[in-house]
């Protein structure tokens, strides 16, 4: 399998920040508290509803309900599920999908209760709220004064940027999402990140409707999503050079220390163009053209020349820019590059994505001319990397597409999602995470891998229902809510044990974290320098223990625009209307 090892590609040791009552949090991991694991937000009505409770003793047989008076209202069997190797317990299942009525309730299992969850028709809506809304939060070259978060600061580098290797060339590259815990922007992860929101606005456009998050621009008329997502698309646009290429990244020359963004001092360089990058940029702006064409004809016309300029750029460079991919050619981040990767499939996303937005029969012969049909493993997913899943969806909703050629799509990623569906239904915690090696790994990012397979799953059922693959996609969602060995809810300000100390510095800043943000969870397969990882695996913790709520984590408790995104998608999936 090609690596995606985020180790050569993603997040790294930044400097020594100074001590601070959040930076201070212990680097052990929260020790195991014996609570049954649940979703921690809730469940709506009809939605399967799994607790999972590690290490019964063999007297324990049944798993009670308990409502807020204490009274128990259903009881069912305690399933032995054996042993468990990615969290090192044997464990036991408790279903109570049963339970439809609308209140809040906890688990107990001989004397252990759960924390407390709601049942509900409404119950994520809070939750896919906030995880919208810190895009806002994550905005660059913007004064902001949050009255919701109490999060201010003063627009950051605004300033025109440094072009790496062009002396005394400058470039605007204001505006965008700070791409993680850092502020550094980069174009591949941008790309797949917006991929995501439009599936979140696909699956559940009324929920985004103008003021849902309250932004500044709310009141405007336009979707909030959308007008969030303009904040991100008109960066892109500004990284495009006048021939079609766009630049991989935006970054500082280092890492700052743990301060908050207009207190950075070190300057933005701008870097190479790329394949890679102008490839995820064809892809993303042409499918963000339709969403905009209902709401502003100006703007979508503008996404979509972009999008086929670089498509003309990409067919007059065939060969990969620059020779053996983007590397870093200094210590500014990750180059989110992996040189061992066949960009082709990027190609194939910009052609897919170009003739759903155009109907130009060329670009379906340049579809046909990049498919190879790939085989059921290694499964293909949506994180920062991908490019062969938004190629496939958007050639399906092509009207100019080949009905043979969807039809094999279709037999494609019905094949994969059976993959998918088969490592859920056998690991302990019915997540599509499983061991130290291959797609399902606990790799670095390990939620953000867990929700794109659920979103794929959701993609699937659209054109082949099936409620083994929304029970898929909901037993993803329960995992980043808390259904998870450490117990964690992997977003900051939900549940009853939240994320408290991410690796974030406008949260350091701010000395509290800010709410909303999903962040990498457990990571057995690259430390990648990270001084509270490192020992955890040199104590041989199972791979799904393998997270600390530390803020020096930076490998297992960074959130990134990307888990986000694909925290929204299967939200709004599950938000309802």
């Amino acid at each position: 399998m090609v690596s995606r090892s985020p180790a050569t590609s993603c997040r790294r040791r930044p400097p020594a920040a100074p001590a601070s009552t959040f930076m201070s949090a212990s680097a052990e991991p929260a020790a195991p508290d014996g609570r049954p694991r649940v979703n921690q937000i809730g469940y709506r009505p009809g939605q399967p509803k799994l607790a999972v409770v590690a290490d019964p003793p063999p007297e324990w047989t049944c798993l009670r309900l308990l409502d807020e008076a204490g009274r128990t209202v259903f009881t069912g069997p305690l399933v032995r599920r054996g042993f468990d190797p990615d969290s090192g317990e044997a464990v036991a299942h408790g279903d109570f999908s049963a339970v439809q009525t609308p209140g809040r309730y906890r688990v107990q299992a001989g004397h252990r209760l759960s924390h407390p969850f709601t049942i509900g028709p409404d119950v994520y809506r809070d939750a896919l709220r906030l995880a919208a809304r810190w895009f806002y939060l994550q905005r660059s070259g913007a004064d902001k004064a949050d009255p919701l978060t109490g999060f201010s600061h003063r627009a950051d580098h605004t300033a025109p940027a440094l072009v790496w290797g062009a002396p005394g060339e400058t470039r605007d590259v204001s505006g965008g999402w700070w791409d993680a815990g850092d502020y550094g922007r980069y174009v591949p992860p941008a790309a797949t990140t917006l991929m995501s929101l439009l599936y979140a606005y696909r699956f559940n456009p009324g929920f985004f409707a103008d003021g849902s998050l309250s932004l500044p621009e709310s009141g405007n008329g336009v979707p909030d999503l959308l007008d969030e997502m303009r904040w991100e698309l008109r960066w892109l646009l500004k990284m495009q050079r006048a021939d079609g290429a766009v630049h991989h990244k935006a970054t500082c020359s280092g890492f700052p220390g743990m301060v908050g963004p207009d207190a950075v001092a070190l300057p933005v360089y701008v870097y190479a163009v790329s394949t890679w990058a102008t490839a995820q940029f064809a892809g993303a702006l042409a499918e963000a053209s339709l969403a905009y064409r209902p709401w502003d004809e100006a703007f979508a016309a503008s996404l979509l020349e972009a999008a086929a300029r670089a498509w003309r750029w990409l067919a007059a460079h065939p060969e990969r820019v620059p020779a053996g991919g983007f590397r870093n050619p200094d210590i500014s981040g990750g180059p989110y590059s992996l040189p061992e990767r066949d960009e082709s499939e990027y190609r194939l996303w910009a052609a897919a994505s170009l003739l759903h937005a155009t109907g130009d029969p060329a670009y379906r012969q340049a579809f046909d001319a990049l498919w190879r049909r790939p085989a059921a493993r290694p499964v293909d997913g949506l994180y920062w990397w991908g490019g062969r899943v938004f190629a496939m969806q958007a050639y399906l909703d092509s009207a100019g597409g080949d009905p043979a050629r969807q039809a094999e799509i279709r037999d494609v990623m019905r094949a994969q999602a059976g993959v998918i569906l088969g490592v859920i239904e056998r690991t302990g915690y019915r997540v599509a995470l499983t061991g130290a090696a291959d797609e399902f790994g606990y790799d670095w990012g390990s939620n953000t891998l867990a929700l794109g397979y659920a979103t794929y799953l959701l993609l699937v059922n659209a054109f082949a229902p099936d409620p083994r693959l929304t029970a898929g996609a909901a037993a993803q969602l329960d995992y980043v809510l808390g259904v998870n060995p450490p117990g964690k809810c992997y977003v900051s300000g939900l549940g009853a044990d939240p994320v408290q100390h991410p690796h974030h510095r406008p949260s350091a800043a701010l000395g509290r974290a800010l709410p909303g943000m999903v962040t990498e969870g457990a990571n057995a397969m690259n430390v990648g320098g990270d001084p509270v990882l490192q020992p955890l695996g040199d104590a041989g913790l199972p791979c799904a223990k393998r997270y600390a709520d530390n803020a020096g984590s930076w490998a297992t408790n960074e959130p990134t625009l990307y888990a986000n995104a694909a925290f929204a998608a299967v939200a709004a999936w599950f938000a309802g209307a």
